[in-house]
């Protein structure tokens, strides 16, 4: 696997760098002062029809919508602190990754992931994590996999379980939409399958009772109908089918999860874990649970950034993905609570 290529210690902007308090500039468009410290270059925002100006100094794109600051790097690169060069030439337009135009943000849950799971990998601690999961042991690292591309020995190519699970349960969907894209994943052949479904600044989304709320939604009782499989005995269908609402991205995971892991070995055992910010989507994880069947109850798991922080990022290989997490913001602001 090649080491990181952030030859410098150079991080996204932080705590530190940033200014909390907004200058707005009367002008004819929407304008704004540099969000970083000191600077005096004068941006006008994105909008709709204007990418918006970039600051000569600072590489950025300021965002001012709503009167909610956020920024955004032209060169990808600055927002990631583990294999920048990879990142940029092998994942920023790969054509099994939905949505790479925002890897650049400051609220990118994917460029998050990519730094803390990357960063993971080098240091040889994907498998502590693992274990703290699944409670199975072993002395081998596990293969990672983001939005479904190997990074094992950098091969970027396609996950062929997860290339299977879409022929399986989404050949023929009734509405043109995404198809299932697990954030994270850990795969340890013939031991367990992880999928991760990891927030940042969103919550976890529902389906309710009724009809889909736009054309490229399903219906929630459409959701219970195509993802299920009755060889599969983690997720309770029918306390589904009864269920007022049904948090889509969690049933989709966990149904993926377990039939990928049949594919791969009758021993692998599947779990889900949803990976939030510190007292967040408590609720939904709880209420998600109830369709989970009752011996099956530990396949599913909350947990968060800042646990991840707490438990692993204490090795001295992760010392530039320690200070990361400490200074991360959201909206200007500390992301999280360390």
């Amino acid at each position: 696997m090649q080491q990181t290529d952030n030859k410098d210690e150079t991080l996204p902007f932080g705590i530190g760098d940033l200014d909390t308090n907004v200058v707005e500039v009367p002008a004819d468009e929407r304008s704004v002062q540099c969000f970083v410290h000191g600077c005096t270059e004068i941006l006008r925002v994105p909008t709709r029809k204007f990418r918006g100006d970039v600051c000569p100094v600072h590489g950025i794109r300021c965002h001012y919508s709503s009167r909610k600051p956020t920024y955004s790097y032209v060169d990808t690169r600055r927002n990631i602190v583990a294999s920048s060069n990879l990142f940029a030439s092998e994942i920023v337009g790969h054509p099994f990754k939905f949505e790479s135009h925002r890897l650049g943000a400051e609220r990118s849950e994917d460029a998050l992931s990519w730094n803390v799971f990357r960063s993971l990998q080098e240091a040889g601690r994907l498998k502590v994590l693992a274990e703290s999961i699944t409670g199975i042991r072993s002395s081998i690292e596990p293969v990672l996999y983001l939005w479904g591309i190997c990074t094992a020995e950098d091969s970027c190519e396609p996950w062929h379980l997860l290339v299977e699970a879409r022929k399986r349960f989404e050949s023929c969907l009734p509405v043109e939409r995404p198809l299932t894209e697990p954030d994270i994943a850990l795969h340890l052949p013939g031991k367990y399958l992880i999928l991760i479904e990891a927030k940042f600044t969103s919550k976890n989304t529902f389906y309710k009772e009724g009809p889909r709320p736009n054309a490229s939604s399903l219906t929630k009782d459409e959701l219970v109908d195509i993802y299920q499989d009755s060889q599969l005995q983690i997720l309770n269908v029918r306390a589904a089918e009864q269920a007022n609402r049904v948090f889509y991205q969690l049933w989709r995971n966990t149904m993926f999860a377990e039939w990928m892991s049949q594919l791969d070995h009758r021993d692998t055992k599947a779990f889900h874990v949803n990976l939030v910010m510190d007292g967040q989507d408590e609720d939904s994880a709880f209420e998600f649970r109830r369709l989970i069947n009752e011996r099956f109850q530990s396949r599913f798991q909350r947990t968060t950034w800042e646990t991840i922080y707490r438990d692993l990022a204490d090795h001295p290989r992760l010392i530039r993905l320690r200070r990361y997490l400490e200074t991360k913001t959201a909206g200007l602001k500390q992301a999280f609570r360390l």
